[in-house]
Protein backbone atom coordinates (compact mmCIF):
# COMPACT_ATOMS: atom_id res chain seq x y z
CA UNK A 1 0.00 0.00 0.00
CA UNK A 2 2.79 2.42 0.88
CA UNK A 3 4.49 1.76 -2.46
CA UNK A 4 1.26 2.66 -4.27
CA UNK A 5 0.83 5.90 -2.33
CA UNK A 6 4.48 6.80 -2.89
CA UNK A 7 4.19 6.09 -6.64
CA UNK A 8 1.12 8.32 -6.85
CA UNK A 9 2.96 11.05 -4.95
CA UNK A 10 5.58 10.95 -7.71
CA UNK A 11 2.79 11.50 -10.22
CA UNK A 12 1.61 14.42 -8.09
CA UNK A 13 5.09 16.00 -8.14
CA UNK A 14 5.25 15.35 -11.89
CA UNK A 15 2.06 17.40 -12.40
CA UNK A 16 3.12 20.40 -10.28
CA UNK A 17 5.20 22.20 -12.98
CA UNK A 18 2.32 22.10 -15.48
CA UNK A 19 -0.69 22.09 -13.14
CA UNK A 20 -2.16 25.22 -14.72
CA UNK A 21 -2.38 23.54 -18.12
CA UNK A 22 -5.31 21.32 -17.11
CA UNK A 23 -8.30 22.38 -15.05
CA UNK A 24 -11.31 20.50 -13.71
CA UNK A 25 -14.24 21.23 -11.45
CA UNK A 26 -12.06 20.30 -8.48
CA UNK A 27 -9.18 22.55 -9.55
CA UNK A 28 -5.87 21.95 -11.31
CA UNK A 29 -4.51 18.52 -12.18
CA UNK A 30 -2.12 18.80 -9.23
CA UNK A 31 -5.03 19.58 -6.90
CA UNK A 32 -6.91 16.48 -8.08
CA UNK A 33 -3.82 14.32 -7.67
CA UNK A 34 -3.25 15.87 -4.26
CA UNK A 35 -6.73 14.83 -3.16
CA UNK A 36 -6.15 11.27 -4.38
CA UNK A 37 -2.77 11.00 -2.64
CA UNK A 38 -4.12 12.52 0.58
CA UNK A 39 -7.07 10.13 0.77
CA UNK A 40 -4.84 7.10 0.18
CA UNK A 41 -2.20 8.40 2.59
CA UNK A 42 -4.79 8.79 5.35
CA UNK A 43 -6.06 5.27 4.56
CA UNK A 44 -2.48 3.99 4.80
CA UNK A 45 -2.07 5.54 8.24
CA UNK A 46 -5.41 4.06 9.36
CA UNK A 47 -4.41 0.60 8.11
CA UNK A 48 -0.88 0.53 9.54
CA UNK A 49 -1.33 2.78 12.55
CA UNK A 50 2.06 4.29 11.72
CA UNK A 51 3.24 7.72 10.70
CA UNK A 52 6.71 9.21 10.61
CA UNK A 53 7.43 11.22 13.74
CA UNK A 54 6.89 14.95 13.07
CA UNK A 55 9.80 17.34 13.53
CA UNK A 56 10.13 21.02 14.44
CA UNK A 57 9.74 22.07 10.80
CA UNK A 58 6.27 20.52 10.68
CA UNK A 59 5.19 21.89 14.06
CA UNK A 60 6.21 25.44 13.13
CA UNK A 61 4.51 25.10 9.73
CA UNK A 62 1.32 23.90 11.44
CA UNK A 63 1.37 26.84 13.86
CA UNK A 64 1.99 29.17 10.91
CA UNK A 65 -1.09 27.89 9.06
CA UNK A 66 -3.13 28.16 12.27
CA UNK A 67 -2.10 31.81 12.53
CA UNK A 68 -3.16 32.31 8.90
CA UNK A 69 -6.60 30.91 9.79
CA UNK A 70 -6.89 33.37 12.68
CA UNK A 71 -6.40 36.34 10.34
CA UNK A 72 -9.83 35.62 8.86
CA UNK A 73 -11.33 37.29 11.95
CA UNK A 74 -9.87 40.70 11.07
CA UNK A 75 -9.89 40.35 7.29
CA UNK A 76 -11.78 42.92 5.23
CA UNK A 77 -13.10 40.08 3.06
CA UNK A 78 -13.52 36.94 5.22
CA UNK A 79 -14.92 34.88 2.33
CA UNK A 80 -11.81 35.32 0.20
CA UNK A 81 -9.62 34.78 3.22
CA UNK A 82 -11.37 31.50 4.05
CA UNK A 83 -10.68 30.31 0.49
CA UNK A 84 -7.03 31.21 1.01
CA UNK A 85 -6.95 29.31 4.31
CA UNK A 86 -8.19 26.20 2.50
CA UNK A 87 -5.31 26.54 0.02
CA UNK A 88 -2.87 26.83 2.90
CA UNK A 89 -4.33 23.74 4.56
CA UNK A 90 -3.85 21.92 1.25
CA UNK A 91 -0.18 22.93 1.28
CA UNK A 92 0.15 21.86 4.92
CA UNK A 93 -1.27 18.40 4.20
CA UNK A 94 1.02 18.17 1.17
CA UNK A 95 3.99 18.93 3.41
CA UNK A 96 3.05 16.27 5.97
CA UNK A 97 2.49 13.73 3.21
CA UNK A 98 5.90 14.33 1.64
CA UNK A 99 7.60 14.12 5.01
CA UNK A 100 5.98 10.77 5.76
CA UNK A 101 6.60 9.20 2.33
CA UNK A 102 10.10 10.46 1.43
CA UNK A 103 12.32 8.70 3.96
CA UNK A 104 15.35 7.62 1.93
CA UNK A 105 17.86 9.27 -0.37
CA UNK A 106 16.56 7.29 -3.35
CA UNK A 107 12.99 8.42 -2.67
CA UNK A 108 14.10 12.05 -2.52
CA UNK A 109 16.04 11.69 -5.77
CA UNK A 110 13.00 10.13 -7.42
CA UNK A 111 10.89 13.08 -6.29
CA UNK A 112 13.38 15.54 -7.76
CA UNK A 113 13.47 13.59 -11.02
CA UNK A 114 9.69 13.63 -11.24
CA UNK A 115 9.83 17.43 -11.00
CA UNK A 116 12.32 17.70 -13.87
CA UNK A 117 10.20 15.44 -16.06
CA UNK A 118 7.15 17.52 -15.22
CA UNK A 119 9.05 20.66 -16.20
CA UNK A 120 9.66 19.10 -19.61
CA UNK A 121 5.88 18.82 -20.00
CA UNK A 122 5.46 22.46 -18.97
CA UNK A 123 8.01 23.57 -21.57
CA UNK A 124 6.29 21.44 -24.22
CA UNK A 125 2.99 23.13 -23.34
CA UNK A 126 4.54 26.58 -23.72
CA UNK A 127 6.08 25.57 -27.05
CA UNK A 128 2.70 24.30 -28.24
CA UNK A 129 1.15 27.66 -27.41
CA UNK A 130 4.00 29.33 -29.30
CA UNK A 131 3.33 27.21 -32.39
CA UNK A 132 -0.36 28.07 -32.11
CA UNK A 133 0.40 31.77 -31.53
CA UNK A 134 -1.50 31.67 -28.22
CA UNK A 135 0.48 34.21 -26.20
CA UNK A 136 -0.50 34.78 -22.57
CA UNK A 137 0.78 38.37 -22.83
CA UNK A 138 0.68 39.86 -26.32
CA UNK A 139 3.18 42.53 -25.29
CA UNK A 140 6.55 40.87 -25.89
CA UNK A 141 4.63 37.72 -26.98
CA UNK A 142 5.19 35.73 -23.79
CA UNK A 143 4.15 32.06 -23.71
CA UNK A 144 3.35 29.49 -21.03
CA UNK A 145 1.48 26.15 -20.79
CA UNK A 146 -2.30 26.46 -20.70
CA UNK A 147 -3.46 29.49 -18.74
CA UNK A 148 -0.42 29.57 -16.46
CA UNK A 149 1.11 32.99 -15.86
CA UNK A 150 4.48 33.16 -17.68
CA UNK A 151 6.20 34.51 -14.55
CA UNK A 152 5.24 31.48 -12.48
CA UNK A 153 5.99 29.12 -15.34
CA UNK A 154 9.44 30.64 -15.89
CA UNK A 155 10.17 30.29 -12.18
CA UNK A 156 9.16 26.62 -12.34
CA UNK A 157 11.56 25.99 -15.21
CA UNK A 158 14.39 27.86 -13.45
CA UNK A 159 14.04 25.66 -10.36
CA UNK A 160 14.58 22.65 -12.58
CA UNK A 161 18.06 23.84 -13.66
CA UNK A 162 20.00 23.08 -10.45
CA UNK A 163 17.89 19.95 -9.89
CA UNK A 164 18.77 18.60 -13.34
CA UNK A 165 22.46 19.39 -12.80
CA UNK A 166 22.46 17.64 -9.45
CA UNK A 167 20.70 14.54 -10.77
CA UNK A 168 22.99 14.34 -13.79
CA UNK A 169 25.99 14.07 -11.45
CA UNK A 170 24.37 11.81 -8.81
CA UNK A 171 26.02 8.35 -8.65
CA UNK A 172 22.60 6.68 -8.44
CA UNK A 173 21.37 8.15 -11.74
CA UNK A 174 21.35 5.83 -14.73
CA UNK A 175 23.09 6.85 -17.96
CA UNK A 176 19.79 7.33 -19.74
CA UNK A 177 18.44 9.53 -16.95
CA UNK A 178 21.75 11.42 -16.88
CA UNK A 179 21.29 12.28 -20.55
CA UNK A 180 17.71 13.40 -19.89
CA UNK A 181 18.87 15.72 -17.13
CA UNK A 182 21.73 17.19 -19.17
CA UNK A 183 19.33 17.80 -22.05
CA UNK A 184 17.14 19.80 -19.69
CA UNK A 185 19.65 22.67 -19.68
CA UNK A 186 19.19 23.77 -23.32
CA UNK A 187 15.51 22.82 -23.26
CA UNK A 188 15.04 24.87 -20.09
CA UNK A 189 16.80 27.78 -21.77
CA UNK A 190 14.21 27.67 -24.55
CA UNK A 191 11.44 27.42 -21.95
CA UNK A 192 12.60 30.53 -20.10
CA UNK A 193 13.07 32.38 -23.40
CA UNK A 194 9.45 31.63 -24.29
CA UNK A 195 8.27 32.93 -20.92
CA UNK A 196 10.22 36.18 -21.17
CA UNK A 197 10.58 36.08 -17.37
CA UNK A 198 13.58 38.14 -16.31
CA UNK A 199 13.70 36.96 -12.71
CA UNK A 200 13.66 33.36 -13.94
CA UNK A 201 16.66 34.04 -16.18
CA UNK A 202 18.63 35.41 -13.22
CA UNK A 203 17.59 32.50 -11.00
CA UNK A 204 18.47 29.96 -13.70
CA UNK A 205 21.91 31.55 -14.08
CA UNK A 206 22.52 30.97 -10.36
CA UNK A 207 21.45 27.35 -10.78
CA UNK A 208 23.76 26.97 -13.77
CA UNK A 209 26.73 28.15 -11.70
CA UNK A 210 26.15 25.13 -9.48
CA UNK A 211 26.15 22.95 -12.59
CA UNK A 212 29.49 24.38 -13.68
CA UNK A 213 30.92 23.65 -10.23
CA UNK A 214 29.77 20.05 -10.56
CA UNK A 215 31.97 19.64 -13.63
CA UNK A 216 34.98 19.57 -11.32
CA UNK A 217 33.84 16.11 -10.18
CA UNK A 218 34.35 14.66 -13.65
CA UNK A 219 37.45 13.52 -15.50
CA UNK A 220 39.02 16.19 -17.66
CA UNK A 221 38.03 14.35 -20.86
CA UNK A 222 34.43 13.95 -19.74
CA UNK A 223 34.33 17.56 -18.60
CA UNK A 224 35.42 18.73 -22.04
CA UNK A 225 32.92 16.43 -23.74
CA UNK A 226 30.02 17.79 -21.66
CA UNK A 227 31.01 21.41 -22.30
CA UNK A 228 31.41 20.83 -26.04
CA UNK A 229 28.08 19.01 -26.23
CA UNK A 230 26.18 21.73 -24.36
CA UNK A 231 27.93 24.50 -26.31
CA UNK A 232 27.04 22.80 -29.60
CA UNK A 233 23.44 22.46 -28.49
CA UNK A 234 23.26 26.14 -27.54
CA UNK A 235 24.75 27.01 -30.93
CA UNK A 236 21.71 25.30 -32.47
CA UNK A 237 19.19 26.72 -29.98
CA UNK A 238 20.25 30.39 -30.07
CA UNK A 239 19.09 31.06 -33.66
CA UNK A 240 15.70 29.66 -32.67
CA UNK A 241 15.14 31.92 -29.66
CA UNK A 242 16.83 35.11 -30.87
CA UNK A 243 13.87 36.26 -33.03
CA UNK A 244 11.45 35.82 -30.10
CA UNK A 245 10.12 39.04 -28.61
CA UNK A 246 9.90 37.26 -25.27
CA UNK A 247 13.62 36.50 -25.46
CA UNK A 248 14.44 40.14 -26.17
CA UNK A 249 12.60 41.05 -22.96
CA UNK A 250 15.27 39.23 -20.96
CA UNK A 251 17.75 41.81 -22.17
CA UNK A 252 15.83 44.64 -20.48
CA UNK A 253 16.62 43.37 -16.97
CA UNK A 254 19.51 45.76 -16.32
CA UNK A 255 17.53 48.74 -17.65
CA UNK A 256 14.53 47.96 -15.45
CA UNK A 257 16.75 47.59 -12.40
CA UNK A 258 18.58 50.86 -13.08
CA UNK A 259 15.29 52.72 -13.43
CA UNK A 260 14.11 51.30 -10.09
CA UNK A 261 10.70 50.49 -11.53
CA UNK A 262 10.60 46.67 -11.84
CA UNK A 263 7.55 46.82 -14.07
CA UNK A 264 5.56 48.88 -11.56
CA UNK A 265 6.29 46.58 -8.63
CA UNK A 266 8.25 49.14 -6.60
CA UNK A 267 5.28 51.54 -6.37
CA UNK A 268 3.00 48.64 -5.53
CA UNK A 269 5.38 47.47 -2.77
CA UNK A 270 5.38 51.00 -1.37
CA UNK A 271 1.61 50.85 -0.93
CA UNK A 272 2.01 47.51 0.82
CA UNK A 273 4.52 49.00 3.27
CA UNK A 274 2.04 51.77 4.08
CA UNK A 275 -0.55 49.11 4.92
CA UNK A 276 2.03 47.33 7.06
CA UNK A 277 2.63 50.51 9.06
CA UNK A 278 -1.11 50.68 9.74
CA UNK A 279 -1.38 46.98 10.71
CA UNK A 280 2.15 46.05 11.82
CA UNK A 281 1.62 43.04 14.06
CA UNK A 282 -1.45 41.14 12.85
CA UNK A 283 -1.57 42.23 9.20
CA UNK A 284 -4.62 42.86 7.02
CA UNK A 285 -5.62 39.21 6.68
CA UNK A 286 -4.62 36.42 4.33
CA UNK A 287 -5.26 37.03 0.61
CA UNK A 288 -5.97 40.71 1.27
CA UNK A 289 -2.94 42.35 -0.34
CA UNK A 290 -5.12 43.30 -3.30
CA UNK A 291 -7.23 45.46 -0.98
CA UNK A 292 -4.31 47.67 0.03
CA UNK A 293 -3.03 48.70 -3.41
CA UNK A 294 -4.73 50.72 -6.11
CA UNK A 295 -3.84 48.19 -8.84
CA UNK A 296 -5.82 45.41 -7.12
CA UNK A 297 -2.86 43.04 -7.56
CA UNK A 298 -1.06 40.51 -5.42
CA UNK A 299 2.25 41.59 -3.90
CA UNK A 300 4.53 39.90 -6.45
CA UNK A 301 6.89 39.38 -3.52
CA UNK A 302 6.41 36.44 -1.18
CA UNK A 303 8.17 38.08 1.77
CA UNK A 304 6.21 41.33 1.56
CA UNK A 305 3.00 39.41 0.93
CA UNK A 306 3.42 37.44 4.16
CA UNK A 307 4.44 40.55 6.10
CA UNK A 308 1.50 42.70 4.97
CA UNK A 309 -1.18 40.01 5.09
CA UNK A 310 -0.05 38.19 8.25
CA UNK A 311 1.80 40.94 10.07
CA UNK A 312 5.18 40.77 11.77
CA UNK A 313 3.91 37.86 13.87
CA UNK A 314 3.21 35.77 10.76
CA UNK A 315 6.40 36.90 9.05
CA UNK A 316 8.47 35.81 12.07
CA UNK A 317 6.93 32.34 11.77
CA UNK A 318 7.58 32.20 8.02
CA UNK A 319 11.17 33.36 8.50
CA UNK A 320 11.61 30.68 11.18
CA UNK A 321 10.47 28.01 8.72
CA UNK A 322 12.96 29.21 6.11
CA UNK A 323 15.74 29.27 8.69
CA UNK A 324 14.96 25.71 9.80
CA UNK A 325 15.07 24.53 6.18
CA UNK A 326 18.34 26.36 5.58
CA UNK A 327 19.85 24.63 8.62
CA UNK A 328 18.83 21.25 7.18
CA UNK A 329 20.59 22.18 3.97
CA UNK A 330 23.79 23.06 5.82
CA UNK A 331 24.08 19.78 7.75
CA UNK A 332 24.29 17.70 4.58
CA UNK A 333 27.48 16.40 2.91
CA UNK A 334 29.49 18.75 0.68
CA UNK A 335 27.78 18.44 -2.71
CA UNK A 336 24.31 17.83 -1.27
CA UNK A 337 24.77 20.95 0.85
CA UNK A 338 25.82 23.00 -2.16
CA UNK A 339 22.89 21.72 -4.16
CA UNK A 340 20.23 22.49 -1.56
CA UNK A 341 21.70 25.90 -0.75
CA UNK A 342 21.68 26.69 -4.48
CA UNK A 343 18.10 25.46 -4.90
CA UNK A 344 16.98 27.55 -1.93
CA UNK A 345 18.78 30.56 -3.42
CA UNK A 346 16.98 30.04 -6.75
CA UNK A 347 13.68 29.82 -4.87
CA UNK A 348 14.51 32.96 -2.86
CA UNK A 349 15.23 34.92 -6.06
CA UNK A 350 11.97 33.81 -7.66
CA UNK A 351 10.00 34.51 -4.49
CA UNK A 352 11.25 38.10 -4.50
CA UNK A 353 9.05 38.92 -7.51
CA UNK A 354 6.27 36.34 -7.13
CA UNK A 355 3.63 35.65 -4.48
CA UNK A 356 4.56 31.99 -4.20
CA UNK A 357 4.42 31.48 -0.44
CA UNK A 358 1.42 29.11 -0.57
CA UNK A 359 2.24 27.23 -3.79
CA UNK A 360 2.99 23.51 -3.88
CA UNK A 361 6.27 24.28 -5.66
CA UNK A 362 7.49 26.18 -2.61
CA UNK A 363 6.54 23.52 -0.10
CA UNK A 364 7.92 20.76 -2.33
CA UNK A 365 11.35 22.41 -2.29
CA UNK A 366 11.27 23.15 1.44
CA UNK A 367 10.01 19.72 2.49
CA UNK A 368 12.34 17.70 0.26
CA UNK A 369 15.28 19.72 1.61
CA UNK A 370 14.27 18.81 5.16
CA UNK A 371 13.65 15.19 4.14
CA UNK A 372 17.08 14.99 2.50
CA UNK A 373 18.72 16.38 5.62
CA UNK A 374 16.83 13.96 7.87
CA UNK A 375 17.20 10.82 5.83
CA UNK A 376 18.91 7.72 7.17
CA UNK A 377 21.22 7.32 4.22
CA UNK A 378 21.20 4.15 2.20
CA UNK A 379 24.55 2.51 1.40
CA UNK A 380 25.92 4.59 -1.47
CA UNK A 381 28.53 3.58 -4.04
CA UNK A 382 32.02 4.98 -3.47
CA UNK A 383 32.30 8.49 -4.84
CA UNK A 384 34.27 8.54 -8.08
CA UNK A 385 35.15 11.21 -10.55
CA UNK A 386 32.96 9.46 -13.09
CA UNK A 387 30.95 6.49 -11.80
CA UNK A 388 30.90 3.47 -14.09
CA UNK A 389 28.15 1.68 -12.23
CA UNK A 390 25.00 2.85 -10.56
CA UNK A 391 23.28 1.74 -7.43
CA UNK A 392 20.01 -0.11 -8.05
CA UNK A 393 17.02 2.21 -7.86
CA UNK A 394 13.32 1.76 -8.61
CA UNK A 395 12.58 1.58 -12.33
CA UNK A 396 10.48 4.40 -13.72
CA UNK A 397 11.32 8.00 -13.06
CA UNK A 398 15.09 7.55 -12.94
CA UNK A 399 15.06 5.04 -15.80
CA UNK A 400 17.02 1.84 -16.38
CA UNK A 401 20.76 1.52 -16.45
CA UNK A 402 21.85 2.20 -19.98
Amino acid sequence: MRRVVYALSLVLIFTIPWEGALQSGLGTIATVMGIVVTVLWVALIAMTGQIRRPITFLYVTGIFVFWIALTVFWSADPVNSIDAVLRWIESLVFTFTLWDLYRTRTEVLMGLQAYVLGSYVAIAGAFANYLGSHAFYTHYQRFSPGNTNPDGYGFTVALGVPIACYLAAAPETSRRARAINLAYLPVGFVGIALSGTRTASVAAAVGLLFGLALLTRLKASTRIAVVVLLASTMFVVLPIVQPLKSFSRLGTTATDLSQGNLNGRVAQWGQGLVALSDHPYFGVGTDQYRSVNTLDKVAHNSYLSVMVELGLVGFAMFASILWIVFRYALIQPKWERRFWVTLLAVWAIGASTLSYEHRKTTWLVLTLCVAAGSVVREPAPPEREEPDAVAPVPVGVLGRTG
